[in-house]
């Protein structure tokens, strides 16, 4: 009675002790302080701090009123941002750094890597160091920094996102303008009091639209002040609908300075105005951008002009930005094009002349 009895003492305890590796498979002896990358409560973080070895930093910071500033002076670009806070949240450690490889993987963070700190309010709950990627780009070299002391952690991990096939190191960019909001027009229909098309080398094509009410609007010829009659009402609310959300490609880095002072003293293609109801006019000048990817014609010769991208200095009159004709010309239609009920429509922009050369 009494062997039946041990035997099966041993065997609940064996099968307790089997039960405790199965639960702990994988989770090796390493503290969950010295890899938990994540903050699962990021509508909670109010900043994000983002440097990097040369010098170049990056703040991003959750306003009052709820949207992300960056460095204080502009209006975030929230497609970057949202990736980074998912990032944030869902980060999580693919697999430790073998112990002949820890060294050499903490030295090339030491020497290239990107600082990430995460606030909440004023206080730093989070930082970590962000290195390249793995050999197989699927994993992201990282290390915990200690909050408190500011030291980084003795053990680096490789990081990511479970489901997500690639590496990390790219989110956590500190160039300030890849961060900056990148909205040209952005306005409700129903704010829209007038949109002003002119077209310098076809001043015959300049137009007005103005919104006199609802389903009230006027449609003037700017050369002769002639007004537009029979227009049609669902074409101009297609049209006005176009201004809901454009935004440009990214703010032009292929020129020099000197290259762009030669264009903004050119002719613009055009220059579009779309004043609000409460008369702030937003005024956007749009330039032929080079064809500087030697893009061919029909006939296999480089056309003179970028026939997909355009260059536009924006209201602010500092920011040259490239942007694509497949989003703008559609506000930029003929004047017959509020006659038609069809929403398709020919873009002025094709027959601008003295295009400038940069």
């Amino acid at each position: 009675m009494k062997k039946n009895r041990t035997a099966i003492i041993l065997v609940v305890l064996l099968g307790t002790i089997s039960f405790w590796f199965i639960i702990n498979k994988g989770k090796g002896t390493i503290k969950e302080t010295l890899r938990d990358f994540a903050v699962a409560d990021t509508a909670s973080i109010s900043k994000i701090f983002l440097a990097d070895k040369s010098g170049n930093a990056v703040t991003l910071e959750r306003q009052p009123s709820g949207h992300w500033t960056v460095n204080g002076k502009y209006n975030a670009r929230m497609d970057a941002l949202k990736t980074l806070l998912n990032t944030i949240k869902k980060i999580d450690i693919k697999e430790p750094i073998g112990k002949s490889a820890q060294d050499n993987v903490i030295k090339r963070l030491a020497a290239k890597a990107v600082k990430c700190e995460i606030y909440q309010k004023d206080k730093l709950i989070k930082a970590y160091y962000v290195g390249t990627e793995t050999p197989d780009q699927t994993g992201t070299y990282m290390i915990l920094i200690d909050p408190e002391t500011m030291k980084p952690s003795e053990k680096a991990f490789i990081t990511y996102i479970p489901g997500f096939e690639g590496y990390l190191t790219t989110r956590y960019f500190v160039e300030e303008r890849g961060w900056r909001d990148r909205t040209v027009f952005q306005y409700n229909p129903n704010d829209i009091k007038s949109v002003k098309l002119e077209l310098p080398s076809n001043p015959e094509y300049d137009y007005e639209l103005t919104v006199k009410g609802n389903n009230n609007y006027q449609i003037k010829i700017l050369k002769d002040n002639q007004l537009l009659n029979n227009w049609d009402t669902l074409a101009v609310k297609q049209y006005l609908s176009y201004f809901q959300q454009l935004n440009f490609e990214s703010f032009e880095v292929d020129l020099k300075p000197a290259q762009i002072d030669s264009v903004l003293k050119s002719q613009p293609i055009n220059i579009l105005t779309v004043t609000d109801n409460a008369g702030k006019a937003n005024k956007i000048k749009f330039y032929a951008r080079s064809n500087m990817k030697n893009i061919l014609d029909k006939e296999g010769k480089p056309l003179p002009f970028d026939p997909i991208r355009m260059d536009a200095l924006l209201d602010n009159g500092k920011d040259f930005v490239m942007l694509q004709f497949y989003i703008f010309g559609k506000v930029m239609p003929q004047p017959n094009y509020f006659l038609q009920k069809s929403a398709q429509m020919t873009p002025m922009i094709n027959k601008a002349k003295n295009r400038p050369k940069a």
